[in-house]
């Protein structure tokens, strides 16, 4: 479980006076198994193999979500060449934004965008939110710290 879907697992459950534990709801789909369905759905398709144990399955979780995380955030530093800033940034947003209602559908069982809910939605965009900024702050101090090239 990622550490925002810890910490909205347990405001979540403070506000309905239950411990964390108790929710069985599935609160953020970072917080569910959705990941791993469409990374091995796709594994299955190319390899014919994926994994099926609860190690297999979240070391595949965080490989997944570390190597797509990284690679897309690589694309804000494209985005700031070719939009400059402000504009990388919300640009960048909407896209982390698109891909999460659209690509993990597409791959695996997620549902649909608009079977999620409000409450899921918001947290997606917040999330995204947040990852987007914390990838174009880093990417802006990393641009002004690098050496002046010709």
């Amino acid at each position: 479980m990622t550490t925002t879907g810890r910490a909205y697992r347990e405001v979540h459950a403070r506000r309905r006076g239950l411990a964390s534990q108790d929710i069985t709801e599935i609160l953020d789909y970072d917080d569910s198994d959705h990941v791993v369905v469409a990374a091995s759905a796709v594994l299955r398709r190319v390899s014919g193999w994926a994994p099926r144990g609860p190690r297999g399955r979240r070391a595949l979780f965080w490989l997944v979500h570390w190597g797509y995380g990284s690679a897309v955030g690589a694309a804000h530093a494209e985005l700031r060449h070719r939009l400059g800033e402000p504009a990388a940034g919300p640009v960048f947003f909407v896209g982390c934004e698109t891909m999460a209602l659209s690509l993990f559908p597409l791959l695996g069982e997620t549902p649909a965008p608009w079977r999620w809910g409000p409450r899921l939605l918001t947290v997606s965009l917040a999330q995204h939110a947040v990852y987007a900024g914390t990838v174009a702050g880093v990417d802006a101090l990393l641009a002004r710290r690098a050496p002046l090239t010709s």
